[in-house]
């Protein structure tokens, strides 16, 4: 009974099975995908076979029909031959170095994906696929696009250079059991056509390249993080799939059969003389048959593989029958006189370099095939502005920040500016306005990423408070009479929300809160200028206005009444 790790690896390719599949074409060096004749055969490779350096050197093939998936190997045929399809363009080391990582995040209800590929196909498109799968005996698969159902958010083509990124907000997947599990799963589509909710015909079109199985969450948590690696099917342990290799038939079945045409048949006695000189011939004839039969077998190419940085520094080794001992070597480009060739970042990728070795009469040739593997480097910020980390601005004020980074693989960098977290922007500068809102300490971080690493810089912004004048209405002039009473309504407001206390310039007025009164009387008659104020306790706002009281006459009086003497 298969153990769950096991298991899962087995579902690893079992889950995208019921993915099928998908000619603008473009291959990872410039090759022209080439129809293969009808009549030719291709096969899987797994194992050791797919680690041999010949068939890693050799073109790999679709299918000229869908290939059912079989990494299991139960069927009657699961490695093929098949009938051979269109050429891809590319060799199977090629197609086997690609490689990706990311990030699933989960809180709650929501997740999202955030994936780094690499050495992908060359502006090739692809699809990223969410499936789950029951274990058997129960065994059920159901294949899902990530994120929309109809598949029109989980495709994405790949630059000239073969990296590509992905992100997008989902659901949250479902979580792996020992029963049922999740798989996120990377499909090529050689025709450069997409399929909505059905990947397309595996084999033919669609080629799952890598993929990756969520594990299972032992603890039941609403936020967590899945760092995710893909895999291809090699080193999972199973057999490719999608791609393969010419099929080459066992070289004794040909001779076998020329061997049997050439017997001679039963001939009359009459003709025996005539056969006899007939068979002579054919006996003549055979050593030169078998002479072009055991042709000099192809030597092995000399592979050496080398990181970025390295010294390539190669040392050949041969011997002259003649017994020469001054045989010079040359070497082709880039390697130098001395057959060394300092690597630097960038220099990524396959070269073939010719050795010769000559007794300075007579040469002979030997290619190597040099492979320099990416040396991944980290970013760096060569220079970031402002200098202090530390910065003090006030509300309304802004502040200029940039940054400028290098990578020393020459990878595209990408740059990504947060303020308090949230995502501002996309260039190497980035400008921070403040508000009459943002009094209060806030982070400005950015950081530049090459697709796998990344380099940053936090800022520090403490914004000062800038304290907003109360607005205060207009108060409209007042015309009265005497003894008639006063009534004034002062209406303010803070944009800072700060408590407003109000005033009035003549104490004449009575004073309750914002509203201000006042009984004239028969003295009252006049003009008076009476100003109202707000404040916030910082500042204060004030409006002028004109108080007029009109005298009102009063009848006489009589006092008194006396006789005249």
């Amino acid at each position: 009974m298969m153990n769950f790790k096991t298991q899962f690896l087995v579902l690893l390719t079992i889950s995208v099975f019921l993915l099928s599949g998908c000619e603008v074409y473009q291959t990872l060096y410039g090759t022209t995908p080439q129809t293969a004749p009808v009549a030719a055969q291709v096969v899987r490779v797994e194992g050791e076979q797919a680690k041999d350096v010949a068939n890693l050197a050799k073109q790999v093939y679709g299918a000229a029909a869908p290939t059912q998936h079989d990494p299991f190997k139960v069927g009657q045929n699961p490695l093929g031959p098949f009938e051979k399809g269109k050429g891809l363009g590319f060799t199977l080391q090629q197609w086997l170095a690609a490689s990706g990582i990311g990030i699933y995040s989960v809180d709650g209800q929501n997740a999202e994906l955030e994936l780094s590929l690499k050495n992908l196909v060359p502006n090739g498109i692809y699809t990223v696929w969410c499936s789950s799968s029951s274990f058997p005996p129960n065994f059920s698969v159901v294949d899902k696009p990530c994120g929309a159902e109809d598949g029109s958010e989980n495709s994405l083509k790949a630059d000239e250079k073969g990296n590509g990124q992905f992100s997008l907000k989902v659901k949250a997947l479902e979580q792996s059991t020992k029963e049922k599990a999740t798989i996120i799963a990377l499909a090529y589509h050689s025709d450069g056509k997409t399929y909505g909710s059905s990947p397309g015909d595996f084999g033919t079109n669609t080629h799952v390249q890598i993929f990756f199985l969520l594990p299972i969450q032992t603890e039941e948590q609403a936020k967590y993080q899945i760092p995710i690696k893909f895999v291809n099917h090699i080193d999972a342990g199973l057999p490719e799939q999608d791609v393969f290799i010419e099929h080459i038939a066992p070289q004794e079945e040909a001779p076998k059969e020329e061997m049997k045409a050439e017997e001679p048949a039963m001939e009359k006695p009459e003709e025996q003389a005539k056969g006899e000189k007939e068979e002579t011939v054919k006996v003549e004839e055979r050593p030169k048959e078998k002479e072009l039969v055991e042709e000099k077998p192809r030597e092995k190419p000399i592979v050496v593989v080398v990181q970025e940085t390295d010294l390539v520094s190669l040392t050949p080794k041969a011997e002259d029958p003649d017994k020469e001992t001054n045989l010079v070597f040359t070497f082709t480009s880039p390697l130098n006189e001395k057959g060394e060739w300092q690597t630097n970042y960038g220099d990524a990728g396959e070269y073939t370099i010719t050795v010769t070795a000559s007794d300075s009469e007579t040469t002979t040739s030997r290619d190597v095939l040099i492979i320099v593997n990416k040396k991944e480097e980290s970013p760096a910020i060569d220079s970031a502005k402002p200098i202090e980390s530390g910065l003090t601005i006030d509300e309304t004020q802004s502040i200029e920040f940039s940054a400028v980074a290098s990578d020393l693989n020459k990878d595209i960098l990408a740059y990504s500016w947060k303020l308090d977290g949230v995502d501002v922007g996309t260039d190497s500068k980035y400008s921070y306005q403040s508000t009459y809102d943002d009094a209060g300490t806030h982070t400005v971080k950015v950081e530049v990423s090459d697709g796998l690493s990344s380099a940053s810089k936090i800022w520090s912004v403490d914004v000062g408070n800038v304290n907003r004048k109360p607005a205060l209405e207009k108060m409209e002039d007042i015309n009265i009479k005497e003894t008639d009473k006063i009534v004034v309504t002062a209406l303010a407001t803070d944009d800072d929300k700060d408590k407003i206390t109000y005033s009035v310039s003549d104490k004449k007025f009575a004073q309750e809160d914002n509203v201000f009164t006042w009984q004239t009387d028969y003295e009252s008659a006049g003009t008076y200028q009476i100003t109202v104020s707000a404040s916030d306790g910082q500042d204060t706002t004030s409006q002028e206005f004109t108080v007029t009281v009109a005298n009102v006459n009063r009848a006489p009086l009589i006092t008194d009444i006396v006789q005249k003497s």
